[in-house]
């Protein structure tokens, strides 16, 4: 038994997702607002090439956050009197089984990993923050607190040569 094979044309070109936004473009111009559909056709398609420019200029930016913190005081007195080591993390954007705080030597390190899977692929969101602790301070003696609102608190007992600056707690007035 013969099989009829059917030849299928080869397209040889950079063909990336934006490419093929644009080739898409005058198939969704009816779908635009007022605003597009009403300009000329070049100055729509114009348009929707900056506009292109904008969204891949935007998903090439990395976090740009140094992953190493650097803090020059980073010690409080709470208001107990209690002098410690106290440094937060804002990982509103990961679930409590996502984020783990662990030390290595002197050095604390907070990551959050959390993954998604749409009908269109997955989301990948990762957060590093690394922390060389200060001198005598027991890595050990770190504790870590995770707020409802995801503000991760990481506390330790500073040592007793640190002077830790008093807090004076202001009571906020509501108008």
């Amino acid at each position: 038994m013969s099989q009829d094979w059917n030849l299928v044309p080869t397209f040889r070109r950079e063909f990336d997702f934006f490419d093929r936004q644009r080739d898409l473009f005058s198939e969704w111009l009816h779908r635009f607002d007022d605003d597009w559909r009403l300009m000329e056709f070049e100055d729509s398609a114009q348009r929707f090439d900056k506009e292109l420019e904008r969204i891949r200029d935007n998903l090439h930016v990395l976090d740009s956050d140094d992953a190493e913190l650097s803090i020059d005081n980073p010690f409080i007195t709470d208001p107990e009197g209690n002098r410690k080591l106290s440094l937060r993390f804002n990982c509103s954007k990961y679930n409590p089984n996502e984020i783990m705080v662990k030390t290595l030597d002197n050095r604390l390190c907070v990551h959050a990993k959390h993954e998604d899977e749409t009908e269109h692929g997955k989301i990948h969101r990762e957060f590093t923050r690394e922390y060389v602790l200060p001198d005598n301070v027991d890595p050990n003696q770190l504790k870590s607190h995770l707020s409802k609102d995801g503000v991760l608190q990481i506390e330790a007992p500073a040592p007793p040569s640190v002077e830790a600056p008093k807090e004076h707690v202001i009571p906020i007035e509501q108008l």
